[in-house]
């Protein structure tokens, strides 16, 4: 499946060993960016390079937890019609802060 996919990890090695991890679906990256692709405030999650690896350093997590909790509001509800976004808001909201618990970094692995 196209796509990112997160991983917590403080080197590359350990990166590409990594074997849990979050997928960003690309529909749902393409339904988002249609959405708040203009919104300077999605820009760390929705401007990820999907070719290649990229890094979200410890320092920039909470700024991503944020963006998380905003797209949770507009579709954490259990009716949404977007049930795929919630869950992966969701997931990626626990990586976070699990990355941040272990005082390591969020690798993006583009396809």
């Amino acid at each position: 499946m196209c796509g990112i996919d997160f991983v917590i990890a403080v080197t590359d090695k350990e990166a590409a060993k990594a074997d849990k991890y979050v997928h960003f679906d690309e529909e749902v990256h393409r339904f988002l960016f249609k959405q708040f692709g203009n919104d300077r405030t999605f820009d760390l999650l929705l401007h990820l390079n999907r070719y290649e690896t990229g890094i979200i350093y410890t320092k920039d997590i909470p700024k991503l937890i944020k963006v998380c909790e905003n797209l949770s509001h507009l579709y954490g509800s259990e009716d949404s019609d977007k049930q795929e976004i919630r869950y992966f808001v969701e997931n990626l909201r626990n990586m976070c802060e699990e990355a941040l618990k272990l005082k390591k970094h969020l690798y993006t692995i583009g396809d």
